[in-house]
């Protein structure tokens, strides 16, 4: 189960069975409750941290040494395995599944010192009623995506989309119809949705928030779409099936008539392992897998995708 936090660095080592370019630098231990997606921060000041979702809550962990990861504060919240976040501005915003405070908004902006926080259940149409919430995403422009909401009882589960002007209080915009997202990746006007029952990432022009538009959907390799993120260039989307046996797959997404798979990829082909999420960072993928561990993909050729970082945790 997933009990510790590793800080692992992207340094040039030898090759191992279960290493390729990745150190381990240090861990924190997590004797009780699991731990679940985590984010990051840099203060003011310059000092990083690591936003930890665990099962009690948030946890604020000072990794500008990372040989030596601190926590410096924990914001409870309500017990569930399941914890996302992200961040706008000095803003945290944290999703879980468990009970029904809603989204949880934690200000940053004190860091090192003490931190504020407090829960948002809506505005105008849904004012009160947005009670827990599996994932989330923010774009560039400053809306807050929200996915999986109400376990899917608050617009089937599709997107929920808020203003963030005023970063502390989120005004409620508009929502996608359709099937349970489980997550999803905007890029501007553009909602790259993972409908994981269905099977297939939907592509939503959201230019209009009241009022978004499906404009295509894809079936993924292992038709239970978990994540997906979108290359630099905007050319490339690549999405995750969180099943066993599962890829990394790539999509030319240059012409939504004719969305073309360019190729797939697995760490250890042929053991089973769960592949969970990725982010772009340049032109690698920056994977968790279960069994797997971390991965880096080099996917500056789509089409040939090659593992050249990996550490078996």
């Amino acid at each position: 189960m997933k009990k510790q936090l590793l800080v692992i660095a992207l340094l040039i080592t030898s090759f191992s069975q279960a290493q390729l370019n990745v150190a381990f630098r240090s861990q924190l231990p997590y004797p009780t409750g699991d731990l679940a997606n985590i984010g990051g921060y840099v203060d003011a000041l310059g000092n990083e941290y690591a936003l930890v979702g665990w099962s009690n809550g948030l946890d604020i962990v000072d990794v500008t040494d990372p040989v030596n990861p601190i926590v410096k504060q924990t914001i409870s919240g309500t017990n569930s395995s399941w914890r996302e976040v992200k961040t706008w501005s000095h803003y945290a915003y944290v999703t879980t599944e468990g009970g029904s405070n809603g989204l949880q908004i934690i200000d940053l902006g004190n860091l090192p010192g003490t931190v504020t926080s407090k829960y948002w259940k809506g505005t105008g149409a849904i004012a009160g009623q947005l009670n827990k919430t599996h994932a989330l995403h923010i774009d560039n422009d400053g809306y807050l995506y929200l996915f999986g909401n109400n376990g899917g009882g608050l617009f089937n589960g599709a997107a929920v989309i808020a203003d963030l002007t005023d970063p502390w209080n989120p005004f409620y915009v508009g929502h996608a119809t359709g099937t349970y997202m489980h997550d999803g990746y905007i890029d501007r006007d553009t909602l790259w949705a993972c409908n994981i029952n269905a099977g297939y990432f939907s592509v939503w022009d959201v230019s209009n928030k009241a009022n978004p538009i499906l404009l295509q959907t894809q079936q993924t390799p292992g038709t239970f779409t978990h994540n997906a993120w979108l290359n630099d260039a905007k050319t490339v989307l690549f999405t995750t099936d969180e099943i066993s046996g599962s890829y990394l797959t790539a999509y030319d997404i240059t012409n939504l008539g004719n969305i073309t798979e360019l190729s797939r990829i697995q760490v250890t082909p042929g053991s089973g392992s769960v592949i969970h999420n990725t982010h772009t960072i340049n032109d690698f993928e920056v994977i968790s897998w279960y069994k797997d561990g971390i991965a880096i993909i080099d996917v500056s050729r789509p089409d040939n995708m090659i593992v050249t970082g990996w550490y078996d945790t």
